[in-house]
Order: C-alpha cells, then structure tokens, then sequence
C-alpha cells in the first residue's frame, strides 16, 4: 500500500474510531493459541483473526500427511484430554478413537479445535488463507496488517498466535557436512520405517526425544540416546536396544564424539529432537528481537513493553498448553479493557530487562527463558490474581496432580495407566 494512501486510511479509520467503546483487534493464526485468544477478546473487542490456511488447528493440522509438519501418525498427546482441554470447554470422549485411550492424537485433537471454534462462533471471524506478511506500526495506537494476496488492514492492537514448532532448532554439531551422516530433524519424522536396521543416535531427552527413541527402537538394531537429563534411563529401562549418552559434539565419518568422551562407531543416522525456534517473518528486528530463542523487551511473556498493543499468546512451553493460551488471553482482555492498570511504556521496559537480566544471571542456557515447567502454576496464579480472574479450577489442579503422579509411577508407560474416573470425570454443563 503506498504510503499516502495508508495515512488517509489511518485519518479515516480514526474518525470513525472515536465513536467506537471497543477495537479492533487482529489475531495472527487460528491454531488453539489464537482460537483461546478470539474466544476471550470477542467479548469485549472486535477481533479479526488471520490464518494462513484453510482450516483452523495450527500445528493439529492433519490433512497435509504429516509432511512439514512437527506431527507425525502415531504421535498421542503426553497429556490426558481432561488436561488438553480449555478449562471453557470439555474434550468431548466421542472424538478420541477408542486404541487412543486418554491420550489424544492429531486428528482428535484437531477436531477438539474445530468445535471450540464452533461452540464460541469463530469461524465467521476468521479470514482463511490468508498470509500475514508484515506487521508494522502506524502511529501510537494502530497497526497495519499486509497480506500476501488481499488488500491491507488496518487494527488497534494485534496478537500474535503464530505457534513455536515451524522452525526447527538444528543445532550446529561440528563435522556435520564433512562426515556424510544422514541428520534429520524430528520435523521430518513420520514413521519408523526408515530407521530399520541401522544405528541411529537421537539427540534429545525431552517428551518428542522419548516417543521417538521408544519407536525408533522397534526396527532399529541400536538406539544411542544422547542428552543431559536426569532420569532419562528409567524412561527406556524395557528396551534393550537403548543406551543412554551424553551430547554430540563432533560428528566424523568413523565415529561420533560425545561430550564425555565417548566415541560411537557405526552411526548410520542422526536425528534431533532438540525443539524449535520462535519465528515472526512478518515483524521488523525494531521491534523484536530473538537471541537464542529468547524473545526480548516482553512483560509476562505476553506484551510488547515498547508497544503495548502488541501481544503474544502462547510462547511458553513445557507447560499445559490450552489452559495457559486461555488464562494469558484473559490476562490480555484485562489490560485491553483497563480492568488491570499496567505501569507506563518505560517502566514495563525495565520490569521486562530485569526478568531478562536475572534469568541470564542463572546457569544454564538463554534459550529456556520462556521453559516454564514446574514454574508455570506459580505463573499462571500470578496472572490470575494480577487481572483479578477466576481461580483455577479444584478439578484441574486435582488432574495435574494425578497425572503427575501417574508418569513419576510409570514414565516408560504413563499412557496405558488408567486414569481415575472420579478426577477426570467432566462435570455437567453450567
């Protein structure tokens, strides 16, 4: 849009602005982050949300075959429906295949998606296929929106719902292109198959490391399990063609060289399971900027201090993902609204330094900064309190619970452990 003619539209929206008790808001990608966003902000906004294909489901998407995607066939959820669920809308029973149990996959998980969007009348807001290309500020208090193939738009606030598992983090293992092993990313998973019979060494501890190793190893002849978490053996104690080693550091083409010295000969293949990095092609490096994963210049994960009509839901992770995406969105609805006061530009800028400051002052890696896990409650309840919302749930913390002790129990087989009835029991509707 030339840049006259979007100065006129921004005088012309501003008139009509003037009249308007609320705004516009824009949501960037109808995934469950921006579906939890919508459902809360139509409330009290006019909410517009921007997906860039032709359904709703963010990273559930199953009707691309798995290709390109971070999903793959047999992938089931680590967490119960009963905890998969927004704490708005119960995962109905009917939509998870029976040999999927409590554990949901990509297709029931999906459909989940597609009825939340309907129970909350979101589809009519979505505009599909439609791919942001750039965000960029107007003035003080509107944003445009460019799309690659309709006119631009122009909003009062935009919220950013693009998801965390598009672009993977690859590592740089030293010798990579000299050794001429195969490396793949857990983004180009979609079954064992290809692993039969070979070495393969995984790089990865975490929930997508596990599920892989354990699979890998029906048709593998030797899994080598590199990471540095504690516990990692009693996640494969059952399969004795796992073995547990420390990182990769140097790949050759006769031996892979671990951190502890160690040297694994005959590797046929390598796969990373080491996550993925946030990515938002459509904003300027003025306004954010990435350092090892680390979104800076952020209060609560959430807001853009310098620009507090810029949000981001669902950056977290290790986390319960759809009731955190929920709770944020109420927080956020709070700050729109002026039901909670926030401090001005400069000291939201301080107050999000410091956060950034002591997390760095601590050993280990920038890159967790936005890893919540065992810290999330104590975030979530910061949230709650702050924007004066509703508590959490009884029978949400009681599940937590539960399965917290299920997988402490039985971490190699936490899925077939049946859940108690009484605690994942769904009440009635209100």
């Amino acid at each position: 849009m030339p840049c006259q003619w979007a100065h006129l539209l921004v005088k012309l929206h501003g008139m009509t602005h003037q009249t308007r008790t609320n705004r516009n808001i824009a949501i960037i990608g109808a995934g469950a982050a921006g579906l939890a966003a919508a459902s809360v902000l139509q409330r009290t906004q006019s909410v517009t949300l921007f997906e860039q294909h032709s359904v709703v489901g963010g990273l559930w998407r199953t009707n691309d075959n798995f290709k390109h995607t971070a999903l793959y066939p047999s992938l089931r959820s680590n967490l119960p429906a009963g905890l998969m669920a927004f704490l708005d809308f119960p995962f109905q029973r009917q939509l998870i295949p029976e040999h999927e149990g409590d554990y949901p996959g990509p297709a029931a998980v999906a459909a989940y998606l597609q009825a939340y969007a309907g129970h909350h009348q979101l589809i009519p807001k979505i505009q599909f296929n439609a791919e942001v290309t750039r965000v960029s500020p107007i003035n003080d208090t509107q944003w445009l929106i460019e799309l690659a193939d309709r006119p631009a738009q122009i909003f009062d606030a935009v919220v950013v719902c693009n998801g965390h598992y598009t672009q993977p983090n690859r590592p740089l293992i030293e010798g990579s292109t000299e050794s001429g092993l195969s490396v793949l990313h857990a983004k180009d998973y979609i079954n064992p198959d290809p692993f039969r019979d070979q070495q393969v060494l995984v790089w990865g501890s975490k929930a997508s490391g596990m599920d892989l190793v354990r699979e890998i190893s029906t048709t593998a002849k030797q899994v080598y399990w590199c990471g540095h978490d504690l516990g990692m053996d009693a996640l494969v104690q059952d399969k004795s063609n796992v073995s547990i080693h420390a990182d990769p550091t140097k790949l050759n083409r006769d031996a892979i060289e671990l951190a502890d010295g160690e040297r694994l000969t005959g590797v046929d293949q390598v796969l990373l399971c080491t996550g993925y990095q946030y990515q938002f092609p459509f904003l300027d490096e003025a306004l954010i900027t990435i350092d090892d994963n680390l979104v800076h210049g952020l209060h609560q994960h959430i807001l853009l201090a310098k620009r507090p009509t810029l949000a981001f839901i669902g950056l977290p992770y290790l986390v319960i993902p759809f009731p955190l995406f929920l709770i944020q969105s109420q927080w956020l609805n709070a700050v729109l609204t002026g039901q909670l006061q926030l401090p001005d530009a400069p000291q939201l800028i301080a107050l999000s330094d410091a956060e950034v400051a002591q997390h760095l002052a601590k050993p280990g890696e920038p890159r967790h900064f936005h890893r919540l896990g065992a810290d999330q409650l104590a975030y979530l309840v910061h949230l709650i309190e702050s924007a004066a919302l509703a508590p959490l749930p009884d029978i949400f913390l009681a599940r937590l619970k539960a399965v917290h002790e299920i997988k402490l129990a039985h971490p190699q087989d936490f899925r077939a452990i049946e859940l108690p009835s009484q605690t994942f029991r769904d009440p009635p509707p209100a």
